[in-house]
């Protein structure tokens, strides 16, 4: 008697039938990151455009664009540095999947996909082929760098290392994704192989090695996590209920959003907030703390305000996503958007604070006038809620050109 399984008739049918699926599957992963595709790529033309004004070449653009990982091969540099500068892009990668790990994971569709006949090799090559598709402005990135690494005769070493960075990265996302944190051990282990031998006489062979275990960390198939234990029921003591009310509640909610559900996102914006206010006070500094600086943290102050923007769609999505059950309470509507603004504040408030503090302290403008600015970038963060929600294709132009208005309109005001 014939096996089902051994039957060429059922593997020919099984096979027809899973490669339409497939592509279905593709589909939605194209569809459901196509949205944050575009805000993306739409940051990048923006950014483009700025350079473009003023009077960048095209190769300066490639320059500008692949300086992060330019930097990395600067001979004047150290092991440590080096190895502490690739642990630096691995946690951007990493911020940059987990802040969209659902539109990457497939949503809602993935409870109707894991009952179907996929192999395992088949989840990995699409889930590897969707997030290459969301890394697509970070590789416009890699593709300079290697551009020009080739155009400027670099040596074979060099090469191997941006490889190896792209493909830490990688191995370093899908743990996210998969939450296997216990991956990072070796992706650390890597960096710290290739930063190490970087400029010597085996860098070309260390960075061969970690290449091929990376790229085999990305094909192979993974070990089986064991599985944890179901914890009792009791085993939580139970707490007293918060003091604070229905207002300390609700905000609650909204803060609950930000750092549970929202991490990947809130780890993000504070990662390019810190890197913006890192920026300015390096140029403040490099102009010798020059009283005419202000402007420049000024910008600076709009531009952690107009990163921290993005947070407001991601807690709308959620308040609307529990409307079914919040529809049915006693509460005003949109309730939510006094909180959503004081959580949001209270995330940006530290940055903008740094940037005041050293403007205070280096005496670029009155006391009044910093106090005044730190007051009307608050401010601005809290009218950046609209662009945000209105037009969710156009989100990031909106965004900038009413944030480039409003700075403009303090600084005339204040100097």
């Amino acid at each position: 008697m014939t096996k089902v399984a051994d039957n060429p008739a059922t593997r020919s049918q099984e096979t027809a039938i899973r490669s339409p699926l497939l592509r279905l599957r593709l589909r939605w992963y194209a569809v459901s990151t196509a949205r944050l595709l575009l805000r993306r790529w739409q940051a990048v033309t923006l950014a483009a455009g700025v350079l473009a004004s003023a009077n960048a070449s095209a190769f300066g653009n490639l320059d500008t664009l692949a300086r992060p990982l330019l930097t990395l091969l600067t001979p004047g540099h150290g092991a440590p540095w080096r190895i502490g500068y690739l642990l630096g892009l691995q946690a951007l990668a990493a911020a940059w999947a987990a802040m969209q790990r659902d539109q990457i994971a497939g949503g809602p569709f993935m409870a109707f996909a894991a009952s179907l006949p996929f192999t395992p090799r088949e989840r990995r090559r699409v889930d590897l082929a969707v997030l290459l598709l969301a890394d697509s402005p970070l590789l416009v990135v890699a593709a300079s760098a290697f551009g020009l690494a080739a155009g400027r005769g670099a040596p074979a070493a060099h090469a191997m290392l941006l490889c190896d960075v792209v493909l830490l990265a990688l191995v370093t996302q899908r743990a996210v994704l998969e939450r296997r944190f216990g991956a990072w051990a070796g992706v650390a282990m890597g960096a710290l192989l290739a930063g190490a031998a970087f400029g010597t006489a085996l860098a070309l062979a260390a960075s061969v090695v970690v290449g091929t275990a990376a790229a085999g960390a990305l094909v192979l198939p993974p070990r089986p996590r064991a599985q944890r234990r179901a914890r009792s029921p009791h085993t939580r003591r139970a707490r007293p209920p918060a003091l604070g009310g229905r207002h300390g509640a609700a905000l609650q909610i909204s803060l609950a959003v930000l750092l549970r559900e929202r991490r990947g996102d809130l780890v993000a914006k504070g990662l390019t907030a810190a890197a913006i206010v890192a920026a300015a006070i390096g140029l403040v500094t490099l102009f010798d703390h020059d009283a005419r600086s202000f402007p420049t943290l000024l910008l600076a102050e709009a531009c952690c305000a107009l990163a921290f923007s993005g947070l407001f769609r991601g807690l709308h999505q959620a308040h609307c996503g529990s409307m079914g059950f919040a529809g049915a309470l006693p509460v005003a509507k949109n309730w939510w958007r006094p909180f959503d603004l004081a959580a949001v504040l209270a995330a940006a408030l530290p940055f903008l604070g740094a940037l005041t503090a050293f403007a205070w302290a280096i005496g670029a403008a009155a006391p009044a006038q910093v106090l005044v600015a730190l007051a009307s970038n608050a401010v601005l963060l809290c009218a950046l809620r609209a662009p945000q929600l209105i037009s969710e294709r156009h989100a990031v132009v909106l965004a900038t050109v009413v944030a480039g208005c409003w700075t403009a309109a303090t600084i005339a005001c204040l100097l």
